[in-house]
């Protein structure tokens, strides 16, 4: 999907030189970036996140989900899981 997003020149003059560097388009280095935050932010990758929209969108979906979820919490000793 397009978006528009504003950026300062500096940022997007460093945004340019670290994606050439690395050998990859200014988008798949912004999404990538991107990706990693929401990753780090919410201990659960982008991918999981689509999987697990796409499953509660039915019955079954949403009680497979439930039951990860109990899962998950009964296995966690130190800290509660992170909101999906």
């Amino acid at each position: 999907m397009a978006t528009t997003v504003h950026l300062p020149r500096d940022l997007l003059d460093a945004v340019d030189k670290q994606a050439g560097e690395s050998g990859m388009s200014r988008n798949r280095y912004i999404m990538l970036a991107l990706e990693r935050a929401i990753e780090e932010e919410t201990g659960w990758s982008p991918k999981f996140l689509e999987e697990l929209a796409a499953a509660a969108e039915d019955e079954d979906g949403r009680e497979l989900i439930a039951e990860m979820m109990e899962a998950i919490t009964a296995h966690r000793t130190r800290k509660p899981h992170p909101e999906l």
